[in-house]
């Protein structure tokens, strides 16, 4: 396992990269091709390398160039610089594909260089962390291989293309982030008989005791039998054919204020299906390989939270994470087809089909946070359908919206992130549950063959938002679905995929309410 440190932040000229202190036997510098090329931004001297060292790249001869000089291993390596208009600023899958095949011998100092056009402000701060989250997927943390890797530590440092006067980069919660990258993939990569329900309330019990209780964070959690007796059908239905028993586990955080503006509420929603075997619709045994990966979209939302409080971003409003956490078991007890199911948003479901469980317990998941947490802004997660895959592919998460301006919103943030989200088509009235999953006994379906399938089951999943005319498109109440199925794991580790794009997400919505805030103060002293 690595130890990952962000180090520091220098410049390509001066004396700035004295700061970084080569003091390891291996040595990793990669950046695009016309960054590797700069005049200066490679510390050739401090290496001792000739200065024609990277020539065979500049001749388009190899993107990689590895020697071995004094007992150290020095590697130059380039990567794609071509972007098309639905990525972002930074080749973020390129800079992870290249560390997984370089990943340095032993202790690393890793230096990423950054062009002059990606250090344009004020874009610089989110091109490091998307480069950032980039390196940690690329740097795994779950292995119970018998035979253990050797320790070792990458120290990281970006160089800029030029010097900018007066500019403050805080590389402590650029850390943070790329931590909780690596902590939602090890989450995703765990087996299910380390990662059931109970050890995952246990897990994240620690993590609130540890990193978020002395922020003013709460929990709260509702387990077993309690979720059956407090309307929370879906949730427990899918899970009570397991040993282990269903959880909803809720974080809340509350910014202290003293503005005189009411506070906005975000809640983020995840599927957290620690197994999942089909129930009685049983998975063919070729199917349920990888299945310990259903649960990503609670572990991106956990992981998210914790960056987004620890740094302080959600200062402007209330933010709460909600895991709906099961294993959906093929048990005398589990649930079956046919069965009508009552949902905490008080609908009704017909069960066409158990293996379509994560909708039934984000559907409880989301009616929470609409009634129970009076949130403004409902956002869910989820590892929900193959189809994902055929809508948007590997790299892109699919998702619908009610709301424009949030769908705009995380396209944003996806690209400044490096999470890629690109929109599905949200059109209630040829996909929505009375059009696409109607039903002659109950308010719907759970389950059919349609047409933009993610789509339905994103439909199905607002379809518990409560009350229904909040939830409307163009009402009070802005929501988003996002489907991350495949890139929830990427080069067959889990990726942390889903941390990034929450994360700027927050940014974004904390900055547009901040600025209304200051417009609400302005006319109230004004009056």
């Amino acid at each position: 396992m690595a130890a990952l440190q962000f180090a520091t932040v220098s410049f390509a000229s001066g004396a700035a990269l004295n700061d970084i202190n080569v003091d390891t036997k291996s040595v990793l510098i990669i950046g695009e091709k016309a960054s590797v090329l700069t005049d200066k931004a490679l510390p050739l001297a401090e290496l001792a390398l000739p200065t024609d060292f990277v020539a065979p790249i500049a001749n388009n001869t190899t993107e990689c160039i590895t020697a071995y000089l004094d007992g150290r291993i020095v590697t130059v390596a380039t990567f794609s610089h071509k972007r098309s208009r639905t990525l972002g600023p930074v080749r973020g899958d390129a800079i992870h594909e290249l560390l997984d095949a370089n990943p340095g011998k032993g202790n690393t100092v890793l230096i990423v260089l950054l062009t002059c056009e990606e250090q344009v402000l004020p874009a610089l701060k989110n091109n490091l962390t998307l480069k950032a989250i980039a390196v940690a997927r690329a740097f795994p943390l779950y292995s119970n291989k018998q035979k253990k890797d050797a320790e070792k530590s990458i120290r990281v440092h970006f160089v800029l293309g030029a010097t900018i006067a007066n500019i403050s980069i805080e590389i402590e919660k650029i850390q943070t982030v790329a931590d909780a990258v690596r902590e939602a993939g090890k989450l995703v990569d765990m087996p299910p008989n380390e990662l059931n329900t109970k050890t995952y309330l246990e897990f994240v019990q620690r993590v609130w005791s540890e990193k978020l209780e002395t922020t003013g964070t709460t929990i709260t959690v509702i387990a077993g039998k309690e979720l059956e007796e407090r309307g929370f059908e879906g949730i427990w239905n899918v899970g009570k054919g397991s040993q282990h028993p269903p959880v909803l586990i809720v974080l809340s955080h509350i910014p202290s204020t003293t503005v005189p503006v009411p506070i906005k509420s975000v809640a983020w929603v995840g599927k957290g299906i620690t197994f999942d075997a089909g129930g009685l619709s049983i998975k063919v045994s070729g199917g349920m390989v990888g299945m310990k990966t259903d649960m990503g979209g609670t572990a991106a939302i956990l992981e998210a939270f914790v960056a987004t409080v620890t740094n302080r971003v959600n200062t402007n409003f209330a933010l709460h994470a909600v895991l709906c956490v099961a294993e959906n078991s093929v048990d005398a007890r589990s649930f079956r087809p046919d069965d009508i199911i009552t949902c905490y948003s008080g609908k009704t479901v017909e069960v066409m089909d158990t293996d379509a469980e994560g909708r039934l317990c984000l559907m409880d998941g989301v009616a929470y946070a609409s009634k129970d947490l009076a949130a403004d802004v409902v956002v869910d997660m989820a590892t929900l359908t193959g189809a994902q895959y055929v809508a948007t592919g590997n790299y892109h998460a699919g998702f619908i919206s009610n709301c424009e301006e949030l769908e705009k919103d995380i396209i944003t943030s996806g690209k400044k992130s490096g999470d890629l989200c690109y929109p599905m088509v949200y059109a209630p009235e040829f996909l929505g549950v009375d059009k696409a999953l109607p039903s002659k006994v109950a308010d719907m379906i759970n389950w059919k063959e349609t047409p933009a399938s993610s789509s339905v089951a994103g439909m199905f999943v607002g379809a518990h938002l409560v009350p229904d005319e909040k939830w409307v498109e163009g009402g009070e109440g802005k929501w988003a679905h996002i489907d991350i199925a495949f890139p929830s794991v990427a080069l067959d580790r889990g990726s942390g995929f889903g941390v990034g794009v929450l994360y700027s997400l927050a940014e974004e919505l904390n900055e547009k309410w901040k600025k209304k805030e200051s417009s609400l103060i302005a006319h109230s002293l004004e009056e």
